[in-house]
């Protein structure tokens, strides 16, 4: 190969490493370079998700600890997003009456672990789901989250009041609305200060889930006892028109025949018709709670991670850069106990098997390959370390080795399916090459 051959493969690298964009993977090269990107065989195959290296597959689709995909999440909403995605996050984890997952809400290094998976995945912030000071376990897993956001320039957190936090702190004399009154006013003066927390217009988000519907309570003069009013996001699409309305949420609808796809629709047109006030859309998984102890045989089917790409491809039908969706808030992070965690990776159901004909390196699929982002190539001297060759576009299966600048020796070639943004990436085992094609 002439020097000036050399040069251009090693321009082309450069440029197709850098000069796409950072959220999506689509502009993959279908041509192949050699881009020298070192890496091992263990970071591209152990688990490199904030999930318990010790946690395992679970009868209600929780995905055992895997190699999740990074790619970024954004990726898979409508081209110009600039919707922030949030994730819903359980802080209930180590107490006795949860499951055991492996880890501690309360540890400060896994509230650590967690944010930095979720950054990594192109997570924008996280909404707590708090249950109140008298929930020791709950509010002190909380402030580790709020004190570890504000070390990440542009993450954010928000509090969603849980109808279970007028229960747990209710005191002597206390209607529902007292109790109220004091949990936003523990919100404003422990959570609103932060640097991190999620506002509009310099207004903090508030949300919270089912209090509505399970206490009557009057939202306007609970805010009239606030120093700092914020903006209150309520569920569903009567949340639009509550008093004291900024916007609605929507949530995972378990019962609905259709994987909740008529209720988001129905949601979504409700919130464009109430265009001044703020739309937080859902992606979801699926939902199973079989194992939580208060799980009353609720189930949607994950349909091997068609229905999380449903729920995105719900919001792109009806949003684009010119009618954006404001808030997207994945539901959720890490409740392990209905099924619908993502931490440890979402399972597709899909594998592939790599082969060698001649000099040219081939795979076969099995799954469906839309839930497949990219595949990649990678070569090994010592079937450890890595170099990626090449990137490869969905329905591409093969890769000829004497396309790629490669010196002469005995090599083992990898190909990963790397999946959609948080779905589980596959990587079968090596097969071996000889390299001797012609300068």
């Amino acid at each position: 190969m002439s020097f000036k051959t050399i040069f251009v493969v090693f321009v082309l690298s450069v440029c197709l490493a850098g000069c796409g964009s950072s959220r999506n993977s689509s502009n993959l090269n279908t041509a192949t370079t050699l881009s020298n990107a070192a890496t091992t065989l263990s970071a591209q195959t152990a688990n490199n998700s904030s999930a318990a290296n010790n946690f395992a597959d679970r009868g209600n689709g929780n995905l055992g600890a895997n190699n999740v995909s990074k790619v970024d999440v954004h990726s898979l909403l409508y081209s110009g997003s600039n919707t922030q995605v949030l994730a819903q996050l359980l802080l209930w984890f180590g107490q006795s009456n949860h499951m055991n997952v492996g880890y501690n809400s309360n540890d400060p290094a896994q509230v650590k672990r967690q944010i930095e998976d979720m950054i990594s995945r192109g997570i924008d912030g996280v909404i707590v789901d708090w249950y109140g000071p008298n929930n020791n376990a709950v509010d002190q897993a909380t402030q580790l989250v709020m004190h570890e956001a504000e070390k990440h320039s542009g993450f954010s957190f928000a509090i969603m009041i849980d109808a279970g936090a007028i229960r747990e702190n209710s005191c002597n004399g206390c209607s529902p609305q007292q109790v109220l009154v004091n949990l936003l006013q523990y919100v404003e003066k422990n959570y609103f200060p932060s640097t991190a927390y999620l506002n509009i217009g310099g207004q903090p988000i508030v949300t919270n889930f089912n209090i509505d519907y399970q206490y009557s309570v009057d939202w306007g003069q609970a805010n009239a006892q606030l120093q700092t009013p914020p903006r209150y996001i309520f569920q569903d699409n009567g949340g639009f028109s509550h008093v004291m309305s900024d916007g609605s949420y929507s949530w995972i609808m378990p019962w609905a025949n259709d994987y909740g796809l008529g209720y988001l629709t129905s949601f979504y047109d409700t919130g464009l018709a109430f265009a001044q006030k703020q739309t937080m859309g859902a992606a979801y998984k699926g939902f199973n709670d079989k194992l939580a102890s208060w799980g009353s045989g609720r189930f949607m089917d994950q349909q091997c991670g068609k229905t999380w790409l449903q729920t995105f491809s719900q919001v792109n039908s009806l949003y684009n850069s010119g009618t954006q969706l404001p808030y997207l808030q994945l539901v959720t992070w890490n409740d392990y106990e209905e099924g619908t965690e993502i931490e440890s990776g979402i399972d597709s159901c899909f594998s592939l098997q790599a082969s060698l004909s001649g000099s040219t390196l081939q795979w076969t699929t099995l799954g469906d390959e839309s839930t497949v982002d990219h595949y990649t190539v990678y070569s090994s001297k010592d079937g450890q370390n890595l170099t990626k060759l090449s990137d490869l576009g969905v329905g591409i299966h093969a890769l000829e080795m004497c396309s790629v600048a490669m010196p002469p020796g005995n090599y083992q070639l990898f190909v990963q399916a790397v999946g959609k943004p948080s779905m589980a990436n596959r990587m079968p085992g090596a097969v071996s090459y000889t390299a001797a094609c012609g300068g």
